[in-house]
């Protein structure tokens, strides 16, 4: 059997010297290495609190479930690291530049419990895909994946530094039509 994909990303506002975002970079920055097993619920945890204390304040996201996910683990991740190694440029418009996007990804061999818990939380009307409680559950389900097996994971903040941003102007249009509001 082949591998599944798990991935979400959420745009979170988060305006520079944010103390929430302060804390989101750090928790993500003490986790820069290969992780152990629990170093890895520890993080995921962290992270799930930190995006559950902020859903509120999500205006965007996006989040997919995918069978024979190898590739699109792949594309997730090339894309954002792609996206990573381009110049921060300030919205033209002037528009308030107080987003950062929040993104984690998983690759899981379909056997796994990991796979099975995801599909499972993951198994909702189309219809209630962008609703907030959809949201909820789906952040909280970050801290119970078994990461004996996890193939592979990761967690990008974009922009990185607590000095950056991306406006909401910016992320409702081209590059990013892909995430859809938060009900």
């Amino acid at each position: 059997m082949s591998d599944l994909f798990f991935g979400l990303q959420v745009a979170v506002q988060a305006p520079p010297h944010d103390p929430w975002r302060a804390r989101l970079c750090s928790v993500v920055r003490q986790h820069v290495r290969d992780l152990a097993l629990a170093d890895n619920r520890g993080l995921y945890g962290s992270l799930a609190n930190l995006l559950l204390d902020s859903i509120d304040r999500c205006a965007f996201g996006f989040w997919d479930f995918v069978p024979d996910g190898k590739s699109e683990y792949d594309d997730w991740v090339k894309g954002i690291e792609d996206d990573s190694a381009e110049p921060w440029v300030p919205d033209a418009t002037g528009a308030r530049m107080d987003h950062v996007l929040v993104s984690a990804m998983f690759l899981l061999p379909a056997n796994g419990a990991s796979a099975r818990s995801v599909g499972e939380r993951c198994d909702l009307p189309e219809s209630t895909w962008q609703q907030r409680a959809t949201w909820r559950q789906l952040l909280a389900t970050l801290p119970l994946l078994d990461f004996a097996s996890v193939r592979s994971d990761a967690v990008y903040v974009t922009p990185g530094g607590d000095r950056l941003g991306l406006s909401k102007r910016e992320l409702a249009g081209e590059g990013y039509d892909y995430l859809l509001p938060i009900e």
